[in-house]
């Protein structure tokens, strides 16, 4: 069975924003509530339809723009977990010289802390969901264990530093010299590379880790794979795995600790007769009937609405707050209906006056 065409059931473009498929579920929304139309028995089908529709879109176009963002801070970041950071026992004259005491040599060091940034949905981190990263590894050889010799080979000495590691020079007890370019400071080099790594000692591979995002999670939230990052120098321990949670901005909540926020317009008509309108919440529809008089600022609470609490704190609330929006452009018989209503408010007080 062929998909629905949501574009076309709520009868917007394909490319419209966010705010016109809003604008355009509300109308539709109050036309077909089945509550405002108790007497049509197909009002309840087509309400359902253009809720669906209304949330599918907004799905798609969320969807979208996580994408972007997602590729975008992946390309941005991808260096600082391709390319481990080896921080071994250097001092500073190795730090910002390159040179060092002609006793000391290269001590093993941890493996670099690896970072991955991922963004997730709005209503993913209040809910929780699953998911699937890829992350760039270099373990170690396996056919080598990594030394990257071949089979049956050895190291030989570095004939640029002739075993030492450093470049030394210059008479006294202390002779500095930075770390010998060839060899890397190891003082041997390999005399037939693996023919699986070229002598590196690890190949590239790509790990893939399954997540559990909790409910209620947080903007900046931490996930941490313990020794998942990269490997150690000179059989240090390997680094951690640490990924950044990014929750991406809805187009209609807000969140502000455990509450949600949102902001609900109405009409002038519908402030001033008080009217039952549908309010989108984190699990679906909720209708409140507004009292007439209804104003600008006023607010109204759905209890334990919000984010889900911790084991010491209660769930947040869905605080709503009413905007009545002016009329613009009016029709010549909307405002002919205005200034009747004009009219009519003035008259206690012209009377007043002449008494």
């Amino acid at each position: 069975m062929a998909a629905p065409d949501y574009y076309r059931i709520l009868g917007v473009k394909r490319s419209c924003t966010v705010e016109e498929v809003r604008q355009r579920y509300r109308l539709l929304a109050r036309q077909h509530h089945p509550d405002l139309n108790p007497d049509d028995p197909e009002a309840a089908a087509r309400f359902r339809q253009v809720v669906e529709a209304f949330e599918a879109i907004l799905a798609a176009k969320a969807k979208t723009k996580a994408k972007a963002k997602a590729a975008s801070r992946t390309r941005k970041h991808a260096a600082q977990y391709r390319q481990p950071r080896f921080t071994g026992k250097e001092d500073l004259y190795e730090e910002f010289f390159g040179i060092c005491q002609e006793d000391s040599s290269p001590s093993w060091s941890a493996g670099a802390d690896f970072r991955y940034d991922l963004e997730v949905p709005f209503l993913a981190a209040i809910k929780g969901m699953g998911t699937v990263i890829a992350v760039d590894h270099q373990p170690q050889c396996r056919y080598c264990q990594g030394s990257g010799l071949s089979p049956g080979t050895a190291y030989r000495e570095c004939p640029e530093c002739q075993g030492r590691g450093r470049r030394f020079g210059g008479p006294g007890l202390l002779r500095f010299g930075p770390v010998c370019g060839h060899c890397r400071g190891r003082g041997k080099v390999v005399s037939q590379p693996c023919q699986h790594c070229g002598g590196v000692g690890s190949c590239s591979h790509t790990q893939e880790y399954h997540l559990r995002i909790p409910p209620g999670t947080r903007d900046g939230d931490r996930l941490r794979f313990k020794g998942e990052g990269g490997g150690g120098y000179q059989n240090g321990p390997p680094g951690n795995l640490e990924v950044v949670i990014h929750v991406a901005p809805h187009s209609f909540f807000t969140r502000m600790g455990n509450d949600i926020h949102c902001k609900i317009e109405i009409s002038f008509a519908e402030a001033a007769l008080g009217s039952a309108i549908c309010i989108p919440t984190l699990d679906g529809f909720q209708m409140v009937r507004l009292p007439q008089g209804t104003q600008t600022g006023w607010t109204f609470r759905f209890t334990g609405a919000g984010a889900p609490g911790g084991p010491l704190e209660p769930p947040g609330d869905q605080v709503n707050e009413i905007i009545v929006t002016t009329p613009q452009n009016l029709s010549p018989r909307q405002r002919s209906l205005l200034e009747e209503l004009g009219h009519l408010e003035l008259e206690p007080f012209e009377r007043a006056g002449h008494e």
